[in-house]
């Protein structure tokens, strides 16, 4: 019987079900790829596709639990949300159907099979190979494109609330998008912030401040996405989503009840409001105790901290005090940080930080990772790059942006020119991106393929209609130059 058990368990409870999905037909839920206490994502006999189950069974006759039920048609919602964007719908799984087994007491969601890893998974793999250099390129450019796309969500109004590193997936071709839509906060809710169902993983959220804002009708922003960014960063260079506090520092803390007593009241009053969260959000004086904690605690903590240590705290200015608890905690995250991977302490810190002087914008953060090309580059592509010319051609303009970062730009062996990648390409001229044609004029041993901006009759053929840049929009082995 155990074998039985285990085999299931392996399996999942679902594996060898089928369910049917418009447009589709049946599909077979094959084997069990990930789990959790609410949700499992199966396999299918359809290799493109996946099947995200819900399992609402409460054990009564004829109801289903709430909660699953809940965020089945969450998630559903804003996968419906998505697909009315375009720019917004390429960035997440697409999305084939969803429905509820009422027999069987399962909700499901039919979506796109993403062939790639999730960025911690990616992570975790580059430091056990001790950081490739060639992974590092990568790595910046991967976490641009990342917080590229949650800027793109900002646009559209959309707040992600549970940003995570294992629901981001970097593909196989370089491609970034998003996975787990449940926790969303669109302009949808934002009309109906009362009847709005918050849920949010404590180590990436800072639920005092958001729990707060939800009760009284506050709509959630994007500062909540720029510290869930944050944690991520660090989550993605150290493996852990908390901070390491060392056993004298922490033990200073505890000597001080007036550093974390405060927080902690906050705390017992989230618990209050969300009794189901007292496990997983522990008090300052638990998270000392433990030697590890959370961000959302961290920064209040230093000030309390400084503020008893510094002698002459009292009479520095404001500015003076924001600039020793960002130096302070810096360091603090820098420590923790493998070497090849510490120029992310200051972003983390930028992005985590108190509110008061937090970034604004995801913007502002994704300038902190840039690489920029040199200016001898730079100049190459504005005196010989069409797409500069175009941009500029264009009526009303558009201000083509200058400033490349070094992957966004690759050198045309055959030209000697710099050709710029047709996804930053396809993003800034995108009102025309569908209109401007393009022909191969190179490809290098390495596959990567470069194209010029050519007449609608002298383009390349693809599938039957004429290769645009909009075509390219995703590739990261093509390049259009001079």
């Amino acid at each position: 019987m155990a074998n039985l058990e285990a085999t299931e368990l392996h399996l999942g409870r679902l594996a060898g079900s089928s369910v049917n999905v418009a447009g589709v037909g049946k599909l077979e839920l094959t084997r069990l790829i990930n789990q959790n206490s609410e949700t499992s994502v199966y396999a299918t006999s359809h290799p493109g596709m996946v099947v995200k189950t819900f399992d609402v069974d409460c054990g009564k006759v004829g109801e289903v639990s709430y909660g699953p039920y809940l965020s089945f048609r969450v998630e559903v919602e804003n996968f419906d949300d998505i697909q009315g964007i375009e720019e917004l719908r390429a960035r997440v799984p697409a999305y084939y159907g969803s429905n509820m087994d009422v027999e069987r007491k399962f909700a499901f969601i039919a979506m796109e099979y993403l062939q790639g890893e999730n960025l911690l998974a990616w992570c975790q793999s580059a430091a056990a190979a001790g950081y490739p250099e060639e992974w590092a390129a990568q790595f910046r450019a991967a976490l641009y494109d990342t917080l590229a796309i949650v800027r793109l969500f900002h646009r559209h109004g959309i707040i992600l609330i549970d940003f995570k590193p294992d629901n981001v997936i970097r593909m196989f071709d370089g491609v970034v998008k998003f996975v787990d839509l449940g926790a969303f906060f669109t302009p949808r809710h934002g009309r109906d912030t009362e009847n709005y169902v918050y849920s949010a993983t404590p180590d990436y959220a800072e639920l005092v401040i958001d729990t707060s804002n939800v009760q009284t009708g506050l709509p959630l922003t994007q500062g909540s996405d720029i510290f869930s960014a944050g944690v991520a960063l660090f989550e993605l260079a150290t493996e852990n989503s908390r901070l390491a506090i060392a056993d004298e520092t922490a033990d200073s803390m505890l000597a001080q009840p007036s550093v974390y007593r405060f927080r902690d009241s906050q705390i017992r009053d989230v618990w209050k409001a969300c009794p189901h969260l007292q496990d997983l959000l522990p008090l300052v004086e638990t998270q000392l105790q433990e030697r590890r904690i959370l961000f959302s605690e961290f920064w209040h903590v230093l000030k309390g901290y400084l503020a008893a240590q510094v002698a002459e705290w009292e009479s520095l200015s404001e500015a003076e005090h924001e600039e020793m608890i960002l130096n302070t905690g810096t360091a603090f995250i820098s420590d923790q940080l493998p070497p090849q991977l510490q120029w992310l302490a200051h972003p983390i810190a930028r992005a985590t930080t108190l509110r008061s002087f937090r970034l604004k914008s995801v913007a502002e953060l994704m300038d902190l990772l840039t690489e920029l090309a040199s200016d001898a580059v730079c100049e190459d592509v504005i005196q010989h790059n069409l797409l500069l010319q175009l941009a500029r051609d264009l009526d009303p303009p558009v201000q083509f942006r200058e400033s490349l970062n070094v992957w966004e730009v690759r050198l045309n062996p055959q030209t000697e020119h710099w050709a710029i990648c047709t996804p930053l390409a396809a993003a800034e001229l995108r009102p025309v991106a569908s209109f401007t044609f393009l022909k191969q004029t190179h490809r290098d041993d390495e596959g990567h393929r470069y194209f010029q901006i050519v007449g609608d009759q002298e383009a390349d053929d693809l599938d039957g209609e004429k290769l645009t840049l909009a075509r390219l929009a995703y590739d990261h082995t093509a390049w259009v130059g001079a």
